[in-house]
Formats: structure tokens, C-alpha cells, sequence
């Protein structure tokens, strides 16, 4: 996995406790995505920002791997750069690879920040990204990358903020089929709940009041399924680290500080 390592200005609090913070993001993005909050989080976080396979510079696993592989790859890109506790923060995505990461080494984990997930993909949410894997066969790149879009932000924020959206869906376009394709399949296997009561680190659920991909309460189940999880819910769609910056940056920021 390619990573980059943002250190902390001196006397900061990460460098005291020596852990670091990664960020993982949502499929069809990238480490970009997280450019909102870096300015911020970095004055006193050591930020690790990874990009998951297939996705951004790394390359895809190949085969069908599952979460708890990505998972082993994320550990061993840490054990590569020498850094042993860490924070998680992750949306969508990164959020399903943090619990996966958390369930196969609980040791190394300060603190989890779960945006925009579930813990498990029912039957009938594996039937959605079949079909649109299919639709993807059939219609194209262009057709995923629309849907996408407006899966992850509503025809509201669509119009306020097209810059903003141009930006996200720049990184939607760069992702190949080939990495979508891993990503998704690994999200049908997807199935966390019989093990969420073995998190025993402090943990931050965060829900996007308007998410049409993961509604509020199913993140409201994950916070429920983790003891003395602390969940909230933000003002955005899926993506709520951008759509709710602001809200996320300083929500996050000081869970990860105190």
C-alpha cells in the first residue's frame, strides 16, 4: 500500500504518546480525499494517509481477496514504516478496513473513527453491487461514475457545491474497474457482527443524516454493537468528511486529541 507520512509539529500530542493516525478512505477515492482535514489534524497529529488497494498509487491485491486482507496488507505497510499503535479514522470503506484491522490485531489500536459503514452487507445489498458491477459491464465507466455521484451526494448539494463534486468525482473516474471490482467484492463478504463486542478501544460511530448508501441507523447498530461507542450524526451525505468538513474536521480532531 503506498503511504504518506505527515509528522507533527514538535511537543504535539502523538508525539508524545508515539502513535499515528490513519486515514482510510472510501472506494473510488483516494488519500486526496482527506485534503480538508490534514491542514488541521496535522499541527498536532502524526497523520499516515493510505491509499487502498487498486486505489490512488497502490496497486490492486489481485485474486478476491476479503477486508481481513486488506486489512493484513494495511499492518504490514505499518510494520514497513516502523509504527506499531495507531488511530483509525475511516468513511465508507476505510471505515469496513478499520473494523478489519481492529478485529485481527486489537493490540495496536488507540482509537476508531467509523464514518458512513456498517459492520455486515445483507443479502440485498449484495444484490445492489452486483447489479452495479453489472451495470458497470454493461454501460461503462462513465455510467459508474455518474451514479456514484449521485449516490454519494444528493441533487442539493450537487448544486451548491459542483466544484467540490467535479474534485470527488475526479478520483471516481481514476479508479480502474479492476480495483472497484476487488473493493466491492470484498465488501459483499463483509460480515463483522458476531465479533463488534471484541472492540474494546474508545470508538466514534459518525452517521450522515442524509447517506442514501448507509443510512443513519445502520450506523446507529454499529455504534450499538460496540461498547461505549459514541455516536453522532452530521449534516451530509455519504461522504461526510467533505460534505460536513467543517463539522468532521473538529468533531474527529478532538476525539483523536483527548
Amino acid at each position: 500500500m503506498n503511504a504518506q507520512i505527515i509528522a507533527p509539529a514538535a511537543g504535539s500530542p502523538s508525539q508524545e504518546t508515539g502513535h499515528a493516525v490513519v486515514l482510510l478512505h472510501p472506494v473510488c477515492a483516494n488519500s486526496d480525499i482527506w485534503r480538508l482535514q490534514v491542514p488541521v489534524w496535522s499541527r498536532s497529529l502524526r497523520l499516515v494517509l493510505v491509499d487502498l488497494p487498486g486505489h490512488g498509487a497502490s496497486k490492486p491485491m489481485g485474486g478476491r481477496p476479503v477486508l481481513a486482507d486488506f486489512a493484513r496488507q494495511l499492518g504490514r505497510t505499518l510494520d514497513q514504516a516502523g509504527i506499531d499503535r495507531v488511530s483509525l479514522v475511516g468513511v465508507s470503506l476505510g471505515a469496513m478496513v478499520a473494523q478489519a484491522f481492529a478485529l485481527a490485531f486489537p493490540g495496536r489500536i488507540h482509537k476508531l473513527v467509523l464514518a458512513n459503514a456498517g459492520a455486515a452487507t445483507p443479502a440485498p445489498v449484495v444484490q445492489l453491487w452486483n447489479q452495479r458491477q453489472q451495470a458497470y459491464r454493461e454501460l461503462g465507466a462513465e455510467q459508474h461514475v455518474s451514479s456514484t455521484i449521485e449516490r454519494w451526494f444528493d441533487e442539493a448539494y450537487r448544486q451548491r457545491a459542483p466544484l467540490t463534486v467535479r474534485w470527488i468525482e475526479s478520483m471516481v473516474r481514476a479508479t480502474t474497474r479492476e480495483a472497484y471490482f476487488e473493493a466491492v467484492d470484498a465488501i459483499k463478504e463483509m460480515n463483522h457482527l458476531a465479533r463488534l463486542h471484541e472492540i474494546v478501544a474508545p470508538t466514534l460511530v459518525i452517521a450522515g443524516e442524509r447517506d442514501a448508501a448507509v443510512k443513519p441507523e445502520i450506523c446507529a447498530s454499529l455504534a450499538g454493537a460496540i461498547h461505549g461507542a459514541r455516536f453522532i450524526v452530521l449534516p451530509s451525505g455519504h461522504i461526510s468528511n467533505v460534505e460536513a468538513a467543517s463539522e468532521f474536521t473538529e468533531t474527529v480532531g478532538q476525539f483523536l486529541s483527548t
